[in-house]
This record gives structure tokens, C-alpha cells and sequence, in this order.
């Protein structure tokens, strides 16, 4: 987690979601709605060689150097969650064998869930995130377990 500019309040780095193939996201928390960048596609090989870590270090420095509006130009997809349309977002532990996950849960449509496999610290995840959709009527859960 990255806080960087006055636009992006919380950047969740490095998280994935799908089965086969993997899907490499960033989660980025602005003033007024969340976006799921999708920046790549992983395969069994790329795991082996370690190659979404230096994926996710780049879209990072992508984020930082150039900022949001350049990397989502470099988004395979980007799903975005104004944070007026959004219910809440639960933090899930992911308990002692499971990765953390974060679930956006918009007021109408289909739930947003990625795995966390970047660094991740729960407690000042979860104030961040807090402070960022102050003021908006967003709830913001932490929960035990896997998060299903």
C-alpha cells in the first residue's frame, strides 16, 4: 500500500484475481471512485520465473512517475467504482492459509474481489482506506477468514 498524491489516496499494489489466467491488478483509491486496473495476464510459466513481481514493481513506478491518468492508459481493463455507487469495501484476513482479499460491494451489480499477494498490513489498509472515502456513504469492514 502507497499513499501518493493529493488525486490517489490509496494504492494497492500488486493483487490478482481469475483462475487461468492469473490477472495482475493494482487497486487504486482516488478522491471519488476506486479503480481495478488490469495490467497483465500470467501464466504458469511467468509465476515459475518470478516475472509478476517486476510486472507490478513497474505499473508501481508507472503510478508514481507518471500518474493515474498514464498508467490506465496502460491497462489491458479498468474497472471503476464511483465511490457514490459503492455499499462498502471489506477487508478479508484471509485467516492462516489464505492470501488477504479486498471485496468492493457496489449498492447495485456484481461484487469486485481481488487476493492480495504484495505487502499487506490490514490496520493502516484499513485507515487509509477509511480516510479516503470520507465523506462518501461507504462502509468499511474488516473481516477474519477467507472472504468467499
Amino acid at each position: 500500500m502507497v499513499l501518493v498524491t493529493d488525486e490517489l489516496r490509496v494504492h494497492l499494489h500488486y493483487t490478482m484475481r481469475g483462475s487461468y489466467p492469473l490477472r495482475l491488478l493494482d487497486v487504486l483509491f482516488c478522491t471519488e471512485r476506486a479503480y481495478f486496473v488490469e495490467y497483465d495476464y500470467l501464466t504458469p510459466v511467468d509465476l515459475l520465473f518470478g516475472s509478476p513481481d517486476r510486472r507490478a514493481a513497474a505499473f508501481a513506478s508507472r503510478v508514481v512517475e507518471e500518474g493515474v491518468p498514464a498508467a490506465l492508459e496502460t491497462a489491458e481493463q479498468v474497472e471503476t467504482q464511483p465511490y457514490d455507487a459503492l455499499d462498502g469495501v471489506d477487508i478479508h484476513s484471509g485467516g492462516r492459509v489464505g492470501r488477504p482479499k479486498i471485496t468492493a460491494r457496489p449498492r447495485a451489480g456484481a461484487e469486485t474481489t481481488v487476493r492480495v499477494h504484495g505487502q499487506f498490513d490490514a490496520a493502516p489498509f484499513e485507515e487509509a482506506l477509511r480516510s479516503a472515502v470520507d465523506g462518501h456513504d461507504v462502509t468499511v469492514r474488516r473481516r477474519d477468514g477467507f472472504g468467499f
